[in-house]
């Protein structure tokens, strides 16, 4: 299990660095777009690539401290989540959005393959991975309330970065999502809906503690 979790690490690696390698324009304009690092969709599949990479790198000894590290159930668990939302927030949250606004602009991309890489490919690799070869035993509730650190840890850093007035590259946004424009939604609007995301980053958590224990581990 251990050399195919290392094989599959350096596969995921590969896939996501093509798919931030075309998402951030670097082809095309030979420079990294305006306002990349800005969105957690950029964010999180880097995140991912960091650690498929050290995942992999390290896996040469699997009994190292590193590669214990970065393949514990919870750091694992952790990075599974955080690039899983991104597909779940794109697929249920931004395209109806955009549809629902006849957006053609923003919908006109949705099928190219950086688009496809780093919203289905990569996440789904990523489950794959943690489905089959990552070790889930021991996954509690407590780890389905830790990994809410990295959402959390956006927010802010969003929120903070719209203090400064500055645009996110050439959008003219202050904002990178539309459930975050606290302007637009009134505080009211906005507090419910970063509720109901934390809320539900939660359950899915839940969900895939409770998977890991059916699968290979139990659920205290």
């Amino acid at each position: 299990r251990g050399m195919m979790l290392r094989i599959s690490a350096l596969v995921i690696a590969a896939v996501t660095a093509a798919g931030l390698y075309k998402k951030a324009w670097l082809p095309e304009k030979r420079c990294i777009r305006a306002g990349f690092f800005v969105y957690y969709t950029h964010l999180s599949n880097i995140v991912v690539l960091v650690y498929e990479l050290a995942l992999g790198a390290s896996g040469h000894d699997m009994t190292c401290g590193a590669f214990r590290w970065f393949s514990s159930p919870g750091v694992a668990l952790s990075v599974t989540l955080c690039i899983y939302v991104t597909h779940l927030i794109y697929a249920l949250v931004l395209i109806p959005l955009a549809k629902h606004s006849n957006d053609e602009s923003w919908l006109k991309g949705r099928y190219s393959f950086a688009n496809v890489c780093v919203h289905y490919i990569v996440p789904g690799l990523v489950v794959v991975q943690w489905l089959l070869w990552q070790d889930k035993a021991g996954l509690t509730v407590w780890h389905a309330v830790w990994w809410l650190v990295l959402p959390v840890t956006y927010f802010v850093f969003v929120m903070l970065r719209a203090r400064t007035g500055k645009p996110i590259g050439f959008s003219g946004e202050l904002y990178p999502y539309p459930f975050l424009n606290y302007p637009a939604l009134g505080a009211r609007r906005f507090w419910r809906c970063v509720a109901g995301i934390l809320a539900g980053f939660f359950l899915l958590g839940l969900l895939f503690v409770r998977i890991g224990g059916l699968l290979g581990g139990r659920m205290e």
